[in-house]
C-alpha cells in the first residue's frame, strides 16, 4: 500500500509539474511579439530521494524555478553599442540640416552670391562712370551680406533647436532612472522568497536598452538583485536612489544654452555616447565651427574690400567711405553701410577721380583671386568649407550604418537567446504533453492497482 501511494504522489508531482510547463511555453507563445520579453524555461528538478529498507527511492520531479533566458555579456555589449550607435544618428540628422543650410552646390547659394559681388566690380570697373553699375555694384554686396545673415541665423536656430531637443532628453535620461529606481525596489521585494520576477526584470531591462541610447551607461547587478547604472564615471542610479541630470543656463556669447550637471554640486559633464552626446557635440562644436568659418569670410571681405574703398573716390570726388559697415565682421552682422546705400554715387571706382579711371573698382575685383583667408581665396576657402561638410557628413553617416548593422548584429544574438522561437516552444509543448499524458496514464493504471487490491481483501 505504501508503494502505490508514493506512486501515486509521483504522478500526482508529475501532472503538477508538466501542468506547470505547458503554461510557461503557452505563455512564451503568447508574447512571442511582445517587445521586450524574455522566453522562459521552467527548471525541473528530482525531487529530494527517500531512504527505505531496499535503498533510496525517488520520489518525482519538481519546478525549482521558472527563469529568463538572458545574456548578460550580450545585454552590456548591445547597450555599448546603441549608445554608439544613437550618437551617429543624432549627429547625421544633424549634418543633413547644415548641408540644408549651406545648399550647395546651388545657383542660389553663397558660393554664387560670392560670384556675382565680385563680378559687379568687374563690370563697375568696365563702366566707372555708370550708375546702372553702382546699383549693380550695391545689389551685388547686399545679396551676398544677407546670404551671410540668413546661413548665420539658420545655423543659430538650429543650435536653439538642439538646445531644446537636450533639454527633452534630459528629462527622459531623469524619468527613466526614476522608473528604473522603482523597479529595483520591487525586484528586490518579490525576490525575498527566491523566486525570480521575470517580467519586473524584462521591463527594466527594457528602460535600460531604452536608457542607452541616450547616453552611455553601464549596469552592475547587485546581489540583492537590483541594478546599479552610471554614466560614464557617474553615478545615476544606485538600489531605489537616483542622482538627477540637471540643467544649467549660461550665455555662450550669442544666445543662453543649457549645460549638462549633474550631481548636488552641480558638476558639469559631457556624455560620451547616446543621443545626448551627438546632440551636445553638433551644438557646442560642429556648428559653432561652421559659423566660425563663415565669420572668417565676412571679416576677410569687409576688412579687404573697406580698406581699397577707402583710398577711392566717388562720382562726386568723396573718399575715405567704408563700403561695408565697419561695424559688422561676422556673418550674422555684415551689411552693406548706410552711406553707400543712401548715396550710390559714393561707390569708388576710380584712385584719382579723373574720368575714365577704375583703378580702385580693378583692385576690389582683382581681390577674386588674391589669398585673403591663409593662403585661400574666398571662393577656394568656402570651397574647402562645403568639401569639409561633405567629408564630415559622409563619414557620420558611414559610422552610423557601420554602427546600426554591428547594433543589428547583437541584437540578433540576443535574440537568439532571449527571443522566442515558435518551433522550439511547440516541441517543447509537445515533449510536455506526452510527460503529462504518461503522468495522467500512471494514475489511471495505480488506481486500477488499488481498487484490485482493496476488492481481495
Amino acid at each position: 500500500m505504501i508503494g502505490l501511494n508514493a506512486g501515486l504522489e509521483i504522478a500526482r508531482k508529475a501532472l503538477s509539474a508538466y501542468q506547470l510547463a505547458l503554461s510557461v511555453y503557452g505563455n512564451n507563445i503568447a508574447n512571442v511579439e511582445t517587445p521586450g520579453f524574455s522566453r522562459r524555461r521552467p527548471n525541473l528538478a528530482e525531487r529530494q530521494a527517500a531512504d527505505l529498507p531496499v535503498g533510496r527511492i525517488g520520489l518525482g520531479v519538481d519546478v525549482e524555478s521558472v527563469s529568463r533566458m538572458r545574456d548578460r555579456l550580450l545585454d552590456d555589449i548591445y547597450r555599448r553599442q546603441n549608445a554608439m550607435s544613437a550618437r551617429y544618428e543624432s549627429m547625421e540628422s544633424a549634418f543633413s540640416e547644415i548641408e540644408t543650410v549651406l545648399g550647395e552646390p546651388s545657383d542660389t547659394g553663397l558660393g554664387s552670391a560670392i560670384s556675382d559681388f565680385w563680378n559687379a566690380w568687374q563690370e563697375l570697373a568696365n563702366q566707372p562712370e555708370s550708375r546702372t553699375a553702382r546699383q549693380v555694384v550695391a545689389d551685388g554686396a547686399t545679396a551676398f551680406s544677407q546670404a551671410l545673415n540668413s546661413m548665420d541665423a539658420r545655423l543659430q536656430q538650429m543650435r536653439a533647436n538642439l538646445d531644446g531637443e537636450i533639454v527633452a532628453t534630459v528629462g527622459q535620461v531623469n524619468s527613466l532612472a526614476a522608473r528604473i529606481a522603482d523597479l529595483n525596489g520591487a525586484v528586490v521585494r518579490g525576490e525575498v522568497t527566491g523566486e525570480e520576477m521575470c517580467d519586473v526584470r524584462d521591463l527594466r531591462d527594457r528602460l535600460l536598452d531604452e536608457l542607452s541610447g541616450l547616453v552611455d551607461i553601464r549596469v552592475f547587478e547587485r546581489e540583492d538583485g537590483s541594478a546599479s547604472v552610471t554614466m560614464g564615471s557617474e553615478a545615476l542610479v544606485e538600489r531605489t536612489n537616483t542622482v538627477s541630470v540637471g540643467l544649467a543656463s549660461e550665455s555662450d556669447g550669442v544666445i543662453a544654452v543649457s549645460r549638462v550637471t549633474i550631481g548636488n554640486g552641480a558638476r558639469a559633464i559631457r556624455p560620451a555616447g547616446g543621443k545626448l552626446a551627438g546632440l551636445l557635440e553638433m551644438r557646442d562644436d560642429t556648428i559653432t565651427d561652421y559659423q566660425s568659418r563663415l565669420d572668417q569670410i565676412a571679416a576677410a571681405i569687409v576688412e579687404n574690400v573697406n580698406a581699397a574703398h577707402r583710398t577711392g573716390r566717388g562720382l562726386g570726388g568723396e573718399t575715405g567711405t567704408d563700403f561695408f559697415d565697419p561695424a559688422g565682421t561676422t556673418a550674422s552682422t555684415i551689411r552693406v553701410s548706410g552711406s553707400i546705400l543712401g548715396d550710390l554715387s559714393l561707390i569708388a571706382a576710380s584712385a584719382d577721380g579723373g574720368p575714365g579711371n577704375s583703378d580702385i573698382a580693378l583692385e576690389i575685383a582683382g581681390l577674386r583671386l588674391s589669398a585673403l583667408i591663409g593662403d585661400a581665396t574666398i571662393s577656394d576657402y568656402y570651397g574647402s568649407v562645403v568639401g569639409s561638410l561633405g567629408v564630415e557628413s559622409s563619414r557620420v553617416a558611414s559610422e552610423r550604418e557601420s554602427q546600426g548593422l554591428m547594433l543589428q548584429e547583437i541584437e540578433n544574438r540576443r535574440e537568439s537567446v532571449k527571443g522566442v522561437s515558435l518551433d522550439e516552444e511547440m516541441a517543447n509543448i509537445i515533449a510536455s504533453q506526452h510527460a503529462f499524458e504518461a503522468a495522467a496514464k500512471m494514475v489511471s493504471v495505480i488506481d486500477e492497482m488499488m481498487s484490485t487490491l482493496i476488492s481481495t481483501i
